[in-house]
């Protein structure tokens, strides 16, 4: 499970594609597993006709494709990338890759960290210059997903500057508008097209920084083996052209491509529902997601032993929503698992209750909330039915740490509910525990550190069976199943004060989980100061555990400034004061330097 999630700005990840399909389904599994805040840019190099219907069933997730009618090269591709791209970072990626936990936002860091560094590369197991990990080299083509991000993981925060390959790179848009785009027409199909890039950046001011912390596991000339091509031959023919180029004093690239008409795909969002008699409000709940859900979706049903009623309905419906039907009553957590399974690639799938109304355009909404915020679970307003004595939702919104959405909140807690709700699948990959109904869910959901979850209330849905916070209709609609429901819960509803000094804490952890991220997220890259002394130490002492190792002191000058730009920053202490103080902190003396506030 993710330990902890680094926020960054919005990137766009670019994506070459000439057939070796296995290992391009390798790469965009882990990249949809482990990227968030991006969009995806595909560019299909005339490949061959699996690859090809493979691209044409790809609905997992969102995405751009370009699909070339011949091999247009690889620098070529990336240009065509960077013109539909609409962020002010580019990150190209080659297609027999791995990626692991973190590896954009620890690239991305580095950005953040160091104004002069325009281009970013993480470590891995194959590839030319210092990036490549010899040790690493037994396992390129036999480890695991997992043991990657063991990989990853263990590799400590270290920044180096030397020049960086170009298999996976995070680049600033500023650096193509000095100097200009790849040059496909020197360099041809692939090769030398990276260090051309890097060489000119250098020229205009831009360092290389290679981000050792990410991971990016490198196959490696997948794609040319499979064209027949011989990468060595491509690597001595392209050098001699890099030497010659460098006689030329124009450094300016122009981008010299057309792109065909590129295909915006949005990924489909499957949707649970689990329905167990009640047929008037199974009906109602169904006909709501049909007629008012207008992002792609796939509706799975999954019946937990009806009535024939409710059965008799299922069977109506038409062949293109899924249907599981149960011969008894497994509650919540087996049909959870058995969809989970079933819709394991997918980026997001969602949850509706069979006494639950969407609205318009809830789907649309939960994600664009979803793609923002790395939330696990995001939860539609409601009437809520809690524990506590309370008459409104916002007697138990007030309580929790609040963000501002457009004109509406996010109140963030450690879970969401069960219904009208959008989850981000692809970090629930920790087992179920088959115990329990809601509960068990709710359980699952603390157990995911990592990540929070909210209540939105720029979504609002509809519980048949309620009528206000803490009030179901009376009488009841389906009396014999509240009883059933009603005996899951034995310590009942509003039946007890609210625990503020426990929501207090709650509040200030995931507060406290959420600013020090965001203060990054924005602080840094916006030079927004931050007057919180403790976490303004928290991210200078950040700063030297990047360049302070054992018991050696911090060297090199170009660190000092850094550093104390970072501190600045971040928190507004005197420049002067932090590059004297960063200069005479000793690890083996001193574990918390003190700083003189501006």
């Amino acid at each position: 499970m993710l330990k902890k999630y680094v926020k960054h700005p919005k990137v766009s990840v670019i994506i070459l594609i000439k057939d070796a399909l296995k290992y391009v389904d390798i790469c965009l599994k882990s990249v949809n597993k482990y990227t968030n805040n991006y969009e995806l840019i595909l560019i299909d190099n005339d490949s061959k006709k699996p690859t090809k219907d493979y691209l044409k069933k790809l609905d997992w997730f969102d995405y751009k494709l370009i699909t070339n009618k011949t091999n247009k090269g690889f620098a070529y591709g990336c240009n065509q990338g960077v013109k539909v791209a609409t962020t002010d970072y580019f990150c190209f990626l080659n297609s027999d890759t791995m990626v692991s936990e973190n590896w954009l936002g620890k690239m991305m860091k580095a950005l953040a960290l160091y104004s002069d560094v325009g281009i970013v590369g993480p470590s891995t197991c194959f590839s030319a210059g210092a990036q490549h990990n010899q040790a690493l080299a037994k396992i390129r083509f036999t480890a695991s997903q997992g043991e990657i991000n063991w990989v990853a993981f263990s590799i400590k925060e270290r920044y180096e500057f030397v020049n960086v390959v170009g298999f996976c790179w995070v680049i600033r848009k500023k650096v193509f508008d000095k100097i200009g785009y790849f040059d496909h027409k020197r360099y041809g199909i692939a090769c030398h097209e990276d260090i051309d890039f890097t060489w000119r950046a250098r020229k205009e001011g831009f360092r290389s920084c290679w981000a050792k912390a990410s991971y990016v596991h490198h196959y490696g000339r997948r794609t040319t083996l499979e064209m027949g091509l011989n990468p060595t031959n491509l690597r001595v023919h392209n050098a001699s052209i890099l030497r010659a180029r460098k006689n030329d004093p124009e450094l300016y690239i122009e981008n010299g491509t057309t792109v065909p008409k590129v295909k915006k795909i949005k990924g489909k969002i499957p949707i649970l529902m689990i329905s167990h008699n009640r047929l008037d409000y199974t009906k109602q709940a169904v006909a709501a997601i049909l007629e008012n859900t207008r992002w792609p979706y796939e509706l799975f049903i999954y019946d937990n032993a009806s009535e024939p009623d409710v059965l008799d309905y299922l069977k109506t419906l038409d062949k293109s929503i899924k249907i599981h039907y149960s011969k008894i009553n497994t509650r919540l957590i087996p049909p959870m698992i058995a969809f989970f399974e079933k819709y394991k690639d997918y980026r997001y799938v969602a949850k509706v209750d069979n006494d639950t109304i969407v609205p318009v355009k809830w789907l649309s909404k939960l994600k664009e909330v979803l793609d923002i915020y790395p939330f696990f679970v995001l939860q539609a307003d409601h009437y809520l039915m809690l524990r506590f004595r309370i008459v409104t939702n916002d007697e138990f919104y007030k309580h929790l740490y609040s963000l501002n959405f457009k004109d509406k909140k996010l109140y963030l807690s450690s879970n969401g509910g069960g219904t009208g709700i959008l989850i981000r699948r692809q970090v629930a990959d920790e087992p179920f525990a088959v115990v329990g109904g809601l509960g068990g869910w709710i359980r699952y959901q603390i157990k995911m550190a990592a990540w929070k979850s909210a209540f939105y209330t720029g979504v609002w849905v509809d519980r048949l069976d309620q009528i206000a916070t803490n009030k179901y209709k009376t009488p009841s609609d389906y009396p014999a199943y509240d009883k059933v429901i009603q005996s899951l819960r034995p310590g009942g509803a509003n039946n007890k004060s609210i625990s503020v000094n426990h929501l207090k804490q709650a509040r200030e952890n995931i507060k406290r989980w959420w600013e020090l991220d965001e203060i990054y997220f924005k602080g840094v890259t916006d030079g927004i100061p931050i007057k919180d002394s403790e976490l303004g130490e928290y991210f200078l002492m950040q700063a030297l555990s990047t360049f302070v190792g054992g018991n050696k002191k911090v060297r090199r000058n170009e660190e000092f400034v850094a550093i104390g730009k970072y501190a600045k920053a971040v928190v507004g202490y005197k420049l002067a004061v932090c590059i004297n103080k960063i200069k005479d902190f000793d690890a083996k003396k001193e574990t918390r330097p003190i700083f003189t506030k501006v």
